[in-house]
């Protein structure tokens, strides 16, 4: 395969990666949002139940919040968990693209060392072709030949 055509097929792995990158963090930003309203709720939720305490609560009552202060807790633990799983799946992302990144540069470094060769020995060529070119001339008396 070209070095061309690899480089290619890498900048497009990075431009894909970035996109998931994007979604990744698009996503646990969603997390950390749903973890932000839940907590809201649930401090909202305590408030409430601290202001019917000091009413007076009967033991039915009491069992009511229990049950919705569990209730919350475990969906605020559930998208703490989604939260944690989106978190290193983002830092996932960014070390795949930080390592997309680091082998395109050095495909590039490859392709600008293979460049400066080619061109190299292109100018190694064409001065062997001048120098031939003088040899030949100079073999033939040279410019000022009479002839």
């Amino acid at each position: 395969m070209k070095l061309d055509v690899v480089r290619r097929y890498r900048a497009q792995v990075e431009d894909v990666l970035r996109m998931d990158l994007l979604l990744a963090r698009q996503n646990l930003q969603d997390a950390e949002a749903a973890c932000h309203t839940l907590d809201a709720q649930m401090r909202m939720t305590s408030e409430r139940y601290f202001a019917k305490v000091s009413a007076g609560m009967a033991l039915e009552e009491f069992l009511e919040w229990q049950v919705t202060f569990d209730g919350e807790a475990i969906l605020l633990a559930q998208a703490r968990q989604v939260e944690d799983l989106l978190r290193d799946e983002w830092h996932q992302k960014q070390n795949d693209l930080r390592d997309a990144m680091q082998e395109r540069r050095t495909l590039d470094r490859l392709a600008e060392r293979l460049r400066l060769q080619h061109q190299a020995l292109q100018h190694q060529v064409e001065q062997t072709q001048m120098d031939e070119a003088a040899r030949r001339t100079s073999a033939m008396g040279g410019p000022h030949n009479p002839l």
